[in-house]
């Protein structure tokens, strides 16, 4: 569309017969901006050429329609959506890759959250936003996992991860808990490469 609307344009340029401009515009400045467009254009097709996994099928349309989650803002270059959920929580929903792709749900609260305290609170999120885009994540067996204590856990510097005692999604989906500073954030991912 954007080639059929320049050559428009160039076609529009040489029919002029005013000194090589079209209202102020230079002939050579439009020939110019037309190759550019043509080069980036190339340059992002080499790209998803050189990818592994569709970069056109990356877009936010996994979560239209999800009242829930109305209002986000989603960044292209990213492939993720910014979703604020009240004053003090934050969801950052990601799906994408190019050699590598991530699913993942990250959940942010702007204070301190013990996990042993929350847990309940913690995993009820988790199952929240897999059966809201149960389409995207395996909903029943996640849900199954954390609903039989099914989680195995690993510590880190500043909290741990988690992986799902089910055959089905034992290599693929993790689960993370981590403080920063004074805020806690926590989620799930899938991950394929």
């Amino acid at each position: 569309m954007k080639l059929h609307f320049f050559v428009f344009i160039i076609v529009l340029l040489f029919s002029c017969k005013k000194e090589r401009t079209l209202s102020g515009l230079r002939l050579e400045d439009v020939e110019q901006s037309v190759s550019l467009e043509s080069e980036k254009s190339e340059n992002k097709n080499r790209q998803n050429q050189d990818c592994i996994f569709d970069q056109s099928t990356q877009t936010d349309a996994f979560l239209k329609g999800i009242k829930e989650l109305e209002g986000y803002t989603w960044d292209d270059d990213s492939k993720s959506a910014e979703i604020v959920l009240n004053d003090h929580w934050f969801l950052t929903i990601t799906r994408g890759g190019c050699d590598h792709f991530l699913l993942s749900a990250e959940f942010l609260y702007d204070r301190n959250l013990e996990f042993e305290a929350n847990k309940a609170a913690i995993f009820e999120n988790i199952i929240w936003i897999t059966s809201l885009l149960k389409e995207e994540f395996e909903f029943e067996s996640i849900k199954s996992c954390i609903e039989e204590d099914k989680l195995t856990f690993t510590e880190t510097d500043n909290g741990f991860y988690g992986n799902f005692m089910d055959s089905k999604i034992y290599e693929m989906y993790t689960f993370d808990y981590r403080k920063e500073k004074e805020s806690t954030v926590f989620g799930i991912s899938y991950y394929l490469n």
